[in-house]
């Protein structure tokens, strides 16, 4: 067996996957349709609706539905992964130095898409690949706390406390004291480690699902998806990570750019409106 196949028989990366478009399906990685149970289109590839699941939850948990069918019920391969169907980790090493992605189309990528490196050789230095960190004019907690529900990440802040304290100088220093996050929910890293991290993470995030209201407008009812991507840095400083931080491709085209602007523009609007609401209902 060539050095290759065998690295494809020991990863598994999910390609979390909602419509139908470009995904790709090449050794190693698994397209995986999140929210199917709530779909009505069957896209024809594996769903997160099987086994142990909670592909009902996916307006609420967007790509954690993926990733908690790969912690319940998928391959349990020596590394685990998770990429989106439009964002895939960049291992060309072409970019310049510190850039956190750059654009293709889907015909590009499906010429030339990134070759895995060698697994093996790249985890006897580091313990997790995330994404290349974005850089924000403010921290962490001020930067959700300008685009998602203000309250919400209050919530957050006392189920840590409450479930697990050892965590709460990590996170302060997360939130609070830095501006550089790596984002989307996407990671490579070791079974044993994966494990873990999922353990924590859903017990802090179901914990907080039932202490909070989710909001009517559909972007802000993505509390969990976006709460889950500050707690992936906050486990990676706790624990002291290596972590091996490489840049995204995104396939996008000239109207999708339009359409995002679009959107950025009306979900920050949505955010003020939402924390005015809530700080205008908060006793005194």
């Amino acid at each position: 067996m060539g050095h290759n196949e065998h690295q494809e028989n020991d990863i598994s990366i999910i390609v979390c996957c909602h419509k139908q478009d470009y995904c790709h399906n090449g050794p190693g990685f698994i397209p995986l349709q999140v929210g199917k149970v709530n779909s009505k289109v069957d896209l024809g590839i594996q769903g997160d609706d099987t086994g142990d699941s909670i592909s009902a939850k996916n307006p609420n948990f967007c790509e954690l539905t993926g990733h908690y069918w790969l912690w319940k019920n998928g391959p349990h391969s020596k590394y685990v992964g998770l990429n989106h169907y439009r964002r895939y980790f960049d291992f060309s090493n072409k970019l310049p130095y510190g850039t956190p992605y750059s654009e293709t189309t889907s015909a590009e990528i499906e010429k030339n898409f990134p070759k895995l490196p060698d697994l093996d050789k790249l985890f006897s230095k580091f313990d997790i690949i995330v994404a290349k960190p974005n850089i924000h004019p403010f921290c962490g907690a001020m930067h959700y706390k300008q685009y998602c529900i203000s309250n919400d990440l209050d919530t957050l802040e006392d189920v840590i406390k409450e479930k697990y304290p050892e965590y709460w100088s990590s996170y302060y220093k997360v939130m609070y004291r830095n501006n550089k996050f790596s984002h989307c929910n996407m990671f490579i890293m070791r079974l044993d480690l994966f494990n873990s991290y999922s353990d924590w993470l859903f017990n802090i995030l179901f914990e907080v699902e039932q202490r909070v209201s989710i909001s009517e407008y559909p972007n802000q009812a993505r509390i969990f998806g976006y709460m889950s991507e500050y707690l992936l840095n906050v486990y990676i400083y706790h624990h002291r990570l290596k972590a091996k931080k490489v840049p995204m491709i995104v396939v996008k085209n000239s109207l999708e750019k339009v359409n995002a602007i679009r959107t950025y523009t009306k979900n920050f609007i949505l955010a003020i409106r939402n924390n005015l609401a809530h700080n205008l209902l908060k006793p005194i």
